[in-house]
């Protein structure tokens, strides 16, 4: 199939089929209801990340870019995500079924990639997954991140066999988008935010199984949320709390709450970085790997330092 008319077919179909989780959100009683660390102010459904996977899902498989033990992954991770947003699991289930998507996934790549394919995938689902649930703070910023991120993968892994899943993913995160962006007629949920750090992890496991170049690269595109969870982390050690709780004191939270105060532009700022980390990565994956890991390295302190500062650390 063309790649233009995928990413289009993919885009179409995920907006539908977003647009059919709100009433189904509402009906099962997956809303997200106004709260003391919440920014929205009415409630919303958190369920269109159903769409987003079923699209991907569809389009995977009818392209044949993904099928098998990595669709079996998906599809444990997804329904762990929606049980999750309607029954609240404990955060060890939620885990051992990320370990289980994990070693699915590890077994797709089995022949590629062998124990090391394994080991990563077994290390990249959890942590890719809670990276985005955490980074999903605000209107469009799990999603955008990740298609600005899925855009600079496309690029990267042009010509490779996973590029219908890139165009897949990218379509459906724009048609998710749409719904959610600048305002919100639903959230993605966990049944979302899980099932794209697996996929982005797929993705970054394609990377790892051309080259270990491409690896880094993919590495540096997918950064922000990995950056944003590191920082997360850090803030609550040090401030005694336990460190998956949840806050108001992302970077993200802190540049909108001193200085922007405009929930739009900060999520707009966000996605220029995540564009600068993606054209850092294609310097490194197309050869210049002192450069890439240089610019890589000051952008990822500059992050840091710029929490400390807006005292996010």
């Amino acid at each position: 199939m063309n790649e233009l008319f995928l990413f289009l077919f993919a885009t179409l179909t995920s907006y539908l089929l977003v647009g059919l989780s709100i009433p189904l959100a509402r009906t099962l009683g997956i809303v997200d209801r106004p709260g003391a660390i919440k920014i929205h102010t009415r409630p919303t459904p958190r369920f269109g990340g159903v769409g987003i996977v079923a699209s991907v899902a569809l389009w995977g498989y009818f392209t044949q870019a993904l099928t098998g033990w990595a669709l079996l992954g998906l599809l444990v991770i997804a329904l762990t995500g929606a049980l999750d947003d309607r029954f609240g699991l404990s955060p060890r289930l939620r885990l051992l079924a990320e370990l289980l998507a994990g070693l699915a996934l590890g077994w797709h790549f089995w022949g590629l990639l062998g124990w090391v394919g394994l080991v990563l995938a077994l290390a990249l689902v959890p942590v890719m997954s809670n990276a985005v649930n955490l980074i999903d703070g605000m209107n469009g910023l799990a999603s955008g991140s990740a298609l600005i991120s899925v855009v600079g993968l496309a690029v990267l892994l042009w010509g490779s066999s996973e590029i219908p899943l890139t165009l897949a993913l990218a379509g459906s995160l724009l048609g998710f988008l749409l719904w959610n962006f600048p305002q919100a007629r639903t959230f993605m949920g966990d049944s979302g935010s899980l099932s794209v750090g697996y996929l982005l992890a797929l993705l970054w496991l394609t990377a790892a199984a051309q080259s270990w170049t491409a690896f880094l690269a993919a590495g540096v595109m997918l950064s922000f949320p990995l950056y944003d969870m590191a920082a997360g982390i850090i803030r609550r050690w040090r401030r005694g709390k336990p460190i998956f709780d949840g806050d108001r004191d992302h970077t993200y939270d802190r540049l909108n709450q001193l200085h922007l105060r405009n929930p739009v532009r900060t999520v707009l700022v966000v996605w220029v970085v995540c564009a600068v980390l993606v054209q850092v990565g294609l310097i490194l994956g197309v050869g210049s790997v002192g450069l890439g890991l240089l610019l890589g390295f000051l952008l990822l302190a500059s992050l840091f330092w710029g929490a400390y500062v807006l005292g996010s650390l």
